[in-house]
């Protein structure tokens, strides 16, 4: 969906703009809205920040553990 709205641009900008319109054979509502997409979208880009994950070295891997390395051998005579 398209609006109508109005903006102030420089005038060299505005001549540019046409230019490159005319060169691509397209509106100058085109190259305006094509620029203005690629703004955001870049900006967009800038604002998503990369999870990176910190390792640590914590030693001797102990992923070779049992449940007896935790619990102690229940006693019988306390029953």
């Amino acid at each position: 969906m398209l609006i109508r709205t109005t903006l102030r641009i420089k005038e060299d900008l505005k001549k540019s703009a046409e230019q490159k319109a005319l060169q691509d054979d397209v509106t100058l509502q085109e190259v305006f809205n094509r620029a203005l997409e690629d703004y955001l979208e870049k900006d967009a880009k800038k604002q998503a920040k990369r999870i990176v994950f910190k390792t640590h070295d914590l030693g001797v891997p102990l992923d070779n553990l049992t449940r007896k390395d935790f619990y102690p051998e229940p006693k019988l005579d306390d029953y």
